[in-house]
């Protein structure tokens, strides 16, 4: 058993890529995704890794999942009929938040919750602030409530109770009880979320969302995952299965079939770290990183090759919608509903569109020649020129060109333009909307976008970059030497397996030698717990590597910031520099910092990561010529008038050739624009370097 195996679920495609540790031998394959039964597409994946590399799942030590069922189900609202067990009187799930995040947007929609009123339970007991217990549990109580809601229809139980961050022991116990009154109703499923098990944080409405989150998409997660291993054990699998986390890591589907929730974006996440370990490689030190897929396009930023990672994370927010929020930790990433299968409309002012809505794989883009009669997004490149007219995919999607252009016919007709104009209106609009995603994680930040270099990969990002680069004065773009539309499941393969804890425990800042003994102390026993929980799944407590973090604020404010905590037994030293690198930290956030202010710890928050050793990018020297990697010319309408450019071929390229712009690039899985703004040069590893001209 020596393959580790990475598998990225997309909107239109389903990709696996496989790495040999021993041999450096790999494989990859695209197939289509198969909603909403997408097991079926991670199979097929399987089949032709088989069929074309002789790659079998006996043979594998890992496989590395990352998914989109928990977000699809969220998006469609598919997930169970939950059932919800509060505090009496604490109705959190329908007030929500009293401050909005924009007051003047009069466009602002109030969340529906996951959760009816119907499907609420209130159980008359109370934890104060400090973790007392003021009115006792009543066992009678949550029994009738557990019983109430199974005969209202209840598929899964999610628990919060007020206060429980403090003191989770009424949450522990009314579990028991319903796990005592589905075991006499003979369920045989029984899905239980506990809001204190997924967060110790304050916050009680994002703590109990995630709470009911977690049990809307819980039963139809496990089935998903349940049909996988079932599936790998007839294949022979006996390595161990992971799923991506939305903090970056990975943890066993033991684990992820308790909390499907912090498995969410997982795909995307796993990207950014693989462009962070690509610019470690090429000794970049600020990066963005771009995915464009085949319906979304999503971004995340690492300064000093540090991504921001938080332990909250909206779902569905946009200009109109607050969203959803979660106490998991992740990754900071941005998404649009912008991709290759994104439908382009005109809407009813006369403004050209494109997405959010999408095709997706079946039936596809129109040139795909699938059925598909909705104009999207990839029809606008084929028209244009920029995509091959013939084929993708290395020749294995053939291409229909005249069925784009005749879908285009309606838009260029409303629009009052030619059908070339329409497509390039498009591919403007899309590339416009992608520039405003980087914008979101980088200017509105405080970081300039000019000092970061962008790594572009998926189907789509290759072809956006050089567009999205020229309109923000990015001076350089990295399309990876791994194959851009699998690079997600590349990345995968180098994930850590992590394991996190934050607890919510207020403590004002002082330099005092009884505040720092509260620190170490809480810091100790975090730690503890973080390597009890790598032992129990067979990884030794001396190979897991600690990180410290704490949320803080100034004295009397709402909102916190992550500030990293130094390792080992804190001494005043260190406290000054933790409370500099705050002070700077809330400049860059929000503008201004308040040096005299006094300061707070909100949350303690440590991550235990054990460390897998990452896929190697080797050297692969091409002294080949660019004549022979020219595959030919092709019209490209650039807004006046068509113009002939060259087409070379990715994978032929000769390293270190500088490359005029404007071309084209085809490689395996995606195509590389080169506007007449750059130029491009293969570096050593395979990486299309493209710099201004």
């Amino acid at each position: 058993m020596v393959w580790r195996i990475g598998v990225d679920i997309g909107g239109a495609f389903t990709d696996l890529y496989a790495l040999n540790p021993e041999t450096g031998e790999v494989a990859w394959v695209k197939v289509e995704s198969t909603p909403p039964n997408f097991e079926e597409g991670v199979l097929q994946g399987f089949e032709e890794l088989e069929k074309r590399h002789g790659v079998h799942l006996k043979g594998a030590s890992q496989v590395i999942h990352g998914q989109t069922v928990v977000i699809n189900s969220i998006i469609t609202r598919n997930g169970a009929n939950v059932g919800f067990i509060t505090t009496a009187g604490y109705d959190i799930l329908d007030i929500q938040r009293a401050n909005r995040r924009d007051i003047f947007n009069f466009k602002y929609r109030k969340p529906t919750p996951f959760v009816s009123r119907y499907m609420i339970e209130w159980i008359n007991e109370r934890i104060d602030a400090d973790g007392s217990i003021y009115k006792p549990l009543s066992e009678g109580e949550v029994k009738r409530a557990t019983k109430s809601l199974l005969k209202k229809g209840a598929e899964s139980f999610a628990i919060g109770f007020i206060n429980s961050y403090q003191n989770a022991s009424h949450e522990i116990e009314a579990r028991k009880l319903v796990e005592q009154v589905l075991k006499e109703n003979s369920v045989e499923k029984r899905f239980i979320t506990v809001s204190s098990d997924l967060s110790r944080e304050w916050r009680e409405y994002e703590r109990f969302n995630t709470a009911v989150l977690n049990a809307y998409v819980q039963p139809i997660f496990v089935k998903y995952i349940e049909k996988l291993e079932e599936a790998f054990k007839k294949g022979g699998f006996k390595g161990v299965f992971y799923l991506t986390l939305a903090a970056g890591g990975m943890a066993t589907s033991d684990y992820a079939k308790k909390y499907p929730i912090t498995t969410v974006e997982g795909g995307p996440i796993a990207g950014i770290v693989g462009g962070i370990f690509l610019a470690r490689l090429l000794n970049e030190n600020n990066v963005i990183v771009i995915d464009g897929g085949s319906t979304t396009t999503k971004a995340g930023l690492a300064k000093d090759l540090t991504p921001q990672v938080s332990t909250e994370y909206w779902i569905e927010q946009d200009e109109q919608n607050a969203g959803y929020p979660t106490k998991v930790p992740a990754m900071a990433i941005t998404e649009i509903g912008t991709g290759g299968t994104s439908m382009v409309w005109v809407d009813e002012a006369g403004n050209l569109q494109v997405g959010p809505k999408a095709v997706g794989s079946r039936p596809g883009p129109v040139c795909y020649g699938m059925g598909g009669d909705k104009p999207t997004l990839t029809d606008a490149y084929v028209i244009v020129g920029y995509l091959n007219p013939d084929y993708l995919l290395g020749g294995r999607l053939k291409i229909h060109k005249d069925l784009a252009e005749k879908a285009f016919e309606d838009i260029a007709r409303k629009m009052n333009m030619s059908v070339k104009e329409a497509a390039l209106g498009a591919i403007r609009v899309a590339n416009d909307n992608s520039s405003n995603l980087i914008r979101l994680i980088s200017i509105r930040r405080g970081f300039d976008p000019r000092e970061f270099t962008l790594i572009a990969h998926g189907g789509a990002g290759p072809m956006m970059a050089p567009f999205i680069a020229e309109d923000l004065a990015i001076p350089k773009i990295i399309v990876p030497a791994i194959p851009s539309g699998v690079f997600n499941a590349w990345s995968m393969i180098g994930l850590d397996i992590r394991h996190e804890l934050i607890q919510t425990t207020i403590t004002p800042i002082e330099e005092s030698a009884e505040f720092l003994e509260l620190t170490n102390s809480i810091f100790k026993d975090l730690e503890s717990k973080i390597k009890a929980a790598f032992e129990s799944e067979n990884i030794k407590a001396n190979t897991v590597e600690i990180q410290r973090y704490v949320d803080v604020k100034y004295e009397g404010q709402a909102h916190t910031i992550k500030i990293p905590w130094p390792p080992g037994e804190l001494g005043v030293g260190a406290l000054k520099e933790v409370k500099k690198n705050f002070h700077e930290a809330h400049s860059r956030e929000f503008g201004f910092s308040l040096p005299g202010s006094k300061l707070e710890i909100v949350n303690f928050h440590v991550v235990g990561l054990h460390r897998i050793e990452r896929p190697t990018i080797k050297k692969q020297i091409n002294h080949g010529s660019l004549k022979a990697a020219q595959i030919g010319k092709r019209k490209l309408y650039n807004g006046v008038h068509e113009v002939l450019i060259p087409i070379y071929k990715k994978e032929k390229l000769p390293t270190n050739v500088a490359i005029e712009g404007p071309c084209v690039i085809e490689g395996d899985t995606s195509t590389i624009i080169v506007t007449e703004s750059f130029k491009a040069s293969p570096d050593e590893y395979g990486n299309i370097i493209m710099t201004r001209r």
